[in-house]
């Protein structure tokens, strides 16, 4: 729920508030805000992908679900 809340956040300019993903999600709001901080921290606040790394990132998880 935190990376599609960020995705919103990143790509439109019209979002649903943290409150609002916090209910969708069933955790609490300050739950919400604590997981937006920590993920931006993970990726050190850069969300833009290369789509070339994207590409290769999705070809090797298709690749994971033929396997099975």
């Amino acid at each position: 729920i935190t990376g599609v809340m960020i995705a919103a956040k990143f790509f439109d300019d019209h979002f649903y508030n943290n409150e609002y993903y916090a209910k969708v999600g069933g955790i609490s709001n300050k739950e919400i805000n604590s997981l937006e901080i920590e993920f931006l921290n993970y990726v050190n606040f850069s969300l833009y992908v290369d789509p070339i790394l994207f590409f290769k990132y999705r070809q090797r998880l298709l690749s994971q679900i033929k396997e099975k």
